[in-house]
Order: structure tokens, then C-alpha cells, then sequence
């Protein structure tokens, strides 16, 4: 299994953190979100393939 990096900003990783409760910031060790449902991982991953770019951050919170 590869890995993305996302690099989410603050203002979406506050969005998805709330729009997610279950979802952590690790701000220790990764600075990623964890815990995050496997549909919204998965929709990430869409954008990112169909837009060619790690930049869909926006996009995905216009989805949600």
C-alpha cells in the first residue's frame, strides 16, 4: 500500500476535525489526520488522481 501526503492547512483540518469527530491530529510525530472514514479517504484520493495534483484540499471540503 503508497501513501499520499495531503498536507491539509489549519483552517481544513479545523473543518474536517469537525466535520469528522472521531478524527485526531497527530501534531506530535506525522502532522496528519487520523481516523478519518475510508469514504472520505477514498474521495481524496479521486480528486487527487483526477486533478493531477496533491492540491484538492479545497475541493474536498466543498464536497462535504
Amino acid at each position: 500500500m503508497k501513501k499520499l501526503a495531503v498536507p491539509p492547512n489549519d483552517k481544513p483540518r479545523d473543518v474536517i476535525l469537525k466535520k469528522f469527530p472521531m478524527a485526531k491530529f497527530d501534531s506530535a510525530t506525522t502532522r496528519s489526520i487520523e481516523l478519518v472514514p475510508r469514504e472520505a479517504k477514498d474521495n481524496i484520493f479521486d480528486m487527487v488522481v483526477a486533478k493531477k495534483t496533491l492540491d484538492v484540499m479545497d475541493a474536498f471540503l466543498a464536497s462535504i
